[in-house]
């Protein structure tokens, strides 16, 4: 997948789709990648001094919306309620009830979807049948999960020596959570237990409802025999918004983020931790979003 490619990318990789939407050309276009459609749109810049562009016409600034795009928080609430879902019709009116988001600003958060290739308008302009597609889920995915990384997260770190993260886990922290507040696994421990890879489980990471990420949370720590320090400890605590909480799913008896945020969370851990989201993606988040007939492929050219 596009996403996977390493940066900066390399020459003698090219994107090979039946056709390009414009989100998926930009993203394209900032990473310096080549690619190629069946339009005849292409960009190959070779090793050798080969240059062939082929690029759509861009937008003038008069035709351009004035406000640049910004992963607001409800932005990446909906983006992750898309991703997390199984691939079929997207009506605001069903993402609001599952984001947690008005559905005035879910159409808001929609139409700058749109704008970016992400998102098409399918049906009728207004009335029941009118909705909207996903258009390119990896483009969407990418942008979204690099939105989640640079996100502002509070987080608070906690430590008890133990050789196996996962029976803490489930002996003493799970438990203690599940009596204090929202809560959902993600990063090493939510690999495991979602989609199990060969590899070692180091630490856990834990995202709490910022509403209890004060007194509440200090007391599971001290239920679950742990002890609060700054840096280098087992379980690493994130806030976060209940909506997040909200889309989460319970394995083995255990509260699992959505696959797309396991995905960006095992991404931002960076070295192995991209080999593990690959995994996920391919998993967990691919099956829920077919190929369209225009959906980038890797090929060597």
């Amino acid at each position: 997948m596009a996403s996977s490619v390493p940066d900066p990318w390399p020459s003698e990789v090219v994107v090979l789709a039946r056709q390009l939407s414009p989100g998926a050309i930009e993203w394209l276009r900032e990473r310096g990648a080549n690619w190629a459609d069946e339009v005849g749109q292409a960009r190959l810049l070779g090793p050798e001094g080969l240059i062939v562009i082929r690029e759509p016409t861009r937008i003038s600034a008069t035709e351009r919306p004035a406000r640049s795009f910004r992963w607001s928080p409800s932005a990446l609430t909906v983006a992750e309620a898309i991703l997390s879902r199984p691939h079929g019709p997207l009506r605001a009116t069903e993402l609001a009830h599952v984001s947690g988001w008005s559905v005035p600003q879910v159409a808001n958060v929609l139409k700058a979807f749109d704008a970016q290739g992400w998102t098409v308008k399918r049906g009728p302009a207004r009335g029941p049948h009118a909705h909207r597609a996903l258009d390119d889920a990896d483009a969407l995915l990418a942008a979204w999960s690099a939105g989640v990384a640079q996100a502002p997260r509070p987080t608070r770190i906690a430590h008890r020596a133990t050789r196996d993260v996962l029976a803490l886990l489930r002996g003493q922290l799970a438990p203690a959570l599940d009596h204090s507040t929202g809560w959902a696994l993600s990063g090493w421990a939510g690999l495991e237990i979602a989609a199990p890879l060969a590899t070692a489980t180091p630490s856990l990471h834990v995202y709490v409802a910022e509403s209890d990420f004060a007194g509440t949370l200090s007391d599971v720590i001290e239920r679950a025999g742990l002890r609060e320090v700054d840096e280098g400890g087992r379980v690493t605590f994130w806030a976060t918004d209940p909506r997040t909480l909200a889309l989460a799913t319970r394995r083995d008896d255990i509260s699992i983020v959505s696959a797309p945020r396991l995905f960006a969370d095992l991404t931002a851990l960076g070295g192995r931790g991209q080999d593990a989201a690959d995994h996920v993606k391919e998993l967990l988040i691919d099956p829920l979003h077919p190929p369209a007939p225009f959906a980038p492929e890797q090929a060597n050219g």
